[in-house]
């Protein structure tokens, strides 16, 4: 048996941290430090949650307040961008047969629910066989598992075929919608419903004070937590759903953290990165690439010679260039340079060439109408700013090219609609290429559960299944370079970047996440736990 310790922890990725400076307008006075004392902080972060359970739905508002209240099995941060990487929460460590096929998790002795009750195995099975039987979004990890506690602080998990990635994969997933629920007020009740949802009861390194709606999530630390208590007493989470209130407040001292997700002046960040003063620019690695999906059910996109003329006709460096301030290197290749591990160099879409684009246009039989179109398509995007600027210049590129657009917007569930019924015609997507290149099967296998432009091919489909049941690291790595060739040569997706996280930390503060000094001990993507203050 191969057994993983918590002593062992292994992080392979590189966060580069650049001092910067403030805004151009100036911090205000005072903000130095600002956004909260070494007892209290202030965070702000989108969208409103819908519920502070977050395994019953995919729910992103959920995930800053959840990752902090819940615990996971095993947990995985912003430090993995290369190989196989997880680290012990619940679990202190666990066992991988020697044919991939079952793992043992040996569970943390004396943790406690925040109402003071013991957590066991059996949280851990109820959980996931709910998951399992309702199909909730971490099922697709568990699929064809058998669950099992033979003691109290053991948990099995048997699969009936290898499964090498099991453990990197979970722990990633888990951090969106993989919480460990407690037993004793779940069972026998309807999870959608349930009062916990509102008032929930975790293991977490914080506790759950209130919940204002449209407002703010209040936590205090939680003194039993396992691994001791956070150091900051009290957390505010508050709901701010514009970049530039989100940079207000982080300017004027009200924050002293903002997110990616919540930053949309690529200039400004650019700025910021080339100063100084008491502002902290953070890049941090990536597993995901910026892409464009293809729906491979559109007559017109059916044609292999449209979706290659579409990969000539998109200039990557303009994107950059107009959306983010040249922030953004262009990617060609079938998978991402933060996960060089498993990087094909050689399987590279091509370069922009718009001449190239319209001949292979006029070859498909679609030549350009007197106004200059060939033919009209549906374009949507992912909900987030970078999605957003990276569809706003594709808009006039296919028009460049004689293609037409129709742009359309949704919110983040009506969006994962469309693409799993195939309502759509182009997307903006983020395929995941890590923590295990595993993750290439959920977007390129036959039936895989992000396979919206239902690309199917057999000799993928067989590379796939053989690359996921070998621990073999140069076979895996081969079956995977031959899986990067066959996606360039059939193109059902274009990749465009590899995803460049920003985010905004003010001096005197460490231990967000994203840096790499939490790396390891932040215990998850959207956990506080190892922020403090440092002066």
């Amino acid at each position: 048996m191969k057994r993983f310790s918590s002593r062992k922890l292994l992080v392979l990725g590189v966060a580069v941290v650049l001092a910067a400076a403030g805004c151009s307008s100036g911090a205000t006075p005072g903000a130095s430090g600002g956004g909260g004392t070494a007892d209290s902080v202030t965070i702000p972060f989108t969208p409103e949650p819908k519920s502070l359970n977050p395994d019953w739905q995919n729910d992103t508002g959920a995930w800053y307040p959840a990752g902090n209240i819940y615990s996971r099995l095993v947990d995985l941060d912003w430090g993995a961008t290369a190989g196989i990487v997880a680290y012990p929460d619940l679990a202190k460590s666990w066992d991988t047969s020697p044919d991939g096929k079952t793992y043992t998790f040996h569970l943390r002795e004396g943790v406690k629910w925040h109402d003071g009750k013991p957590l066991t195995s059996a949280d851990v099975v109820y959980t996931y066989q709910t998951i399992q039987e309702k199909r909730y979004p971490l099922a697709q990890y568990l699929n064809g598992a058998t669950i099992t506690a033979p003691d109290p602080q053991t948990v099995v998990i048997a699969f009936a075929k290898p499964n090498v990635a099991f453990v990197p994969l979970l722990a990633q997933a888990s951090n969106w919608y993989g919480a460990i629920l407690p037993k004793h007020l779940y069972e026998g009740t309807d999870w959608t419903k349930n009062p916990a949802n509102t008032q929930p009861v975790g293991t977490g390194p914080f506790k759950f004070v209130s919940w204002q709606r449209g407002g703010q999530v209040s936590l205090e630390a939680n003194p039993d937590y396992f691994l001791g208590a956070p150091k900051v007493k009290k957390l505010n989470l508050v709901v701010v759903t514009n970049a530039q209130v989100a940079m207000a407040g982080f300017q004027s001292g009200q924050y002293p953290f903002v997110a990616d997700n919540l930053l949309s002046n690529y200039q400004q960040i650019k700025q910021l990165e080339s100063g100084g003063g008491d502002t902290t620019v953070v890049r941090t690695p990536s597993l995901y690439g910026r892409d464009v999906y293809f729906n491979l059910r559109n007559s017109i996109l059916a044609d292999l010679r449209v979706r290659q003329a579409i990969s000539y006709g998109i200039d990557r460096d303009a994107i950059n260039r107009t959306a983010f301030a040249g922030l953004w290197p262009p990617d060609y290749n079938a998978g991402i340079s933060s996960f060089a591990e498993y990087l094909n160099k050689d399987a590279q879409f091509p370069h922009f060439d718009l001449a190239k684009a319209k001949q292979l246009l006029d070859e498909s039989g679609h030549p350009a109408g007197p106004d200059g179109t060939r033919f009209t398509l549906r374009l949507t995007n992912y909900p987030s700013t970078d999605s957003t600027l990276i569809a706003q210049v594709l808009v006039e590129q296919f028009k460049a090219m004689g293609i037409a657009v129709k742009w359309q917007q949704f919110d983040l569930t009506t969006w994962l609609t469309k693409l799993g019924t195939g309502d759509f015609d182009l997307s903006t997507y983020y395929v995941r290429y890590g923590p295990d290149p595993a993750a290439y099967a959920e977007h390129f296998g036959t039936g895989g559960p992000r396979n919206f432009t239902k690309y199917s091919n057999q000799k993928v489909d067989a590379l796939l299944a053989q690359a996921g049941s070998t621990t073999d690291v140069a076979t895996r790595k081969q079956l995977y370079n031959e899986v990067q060739t066959q996606l360039v040569a059939d193109v059902p997706y274009v990749n465009l970047f590899t995803e460049n996280k920003f985010s905004l930390a003010r001096k005197g503060w460490d231990g967000f996440a994203v840096q790499s000094s939490a790396f390891g001990k932040a215990m998850g993507w959207f956990s506080f736990y190892a922020v403090h203050r440092t002066s």
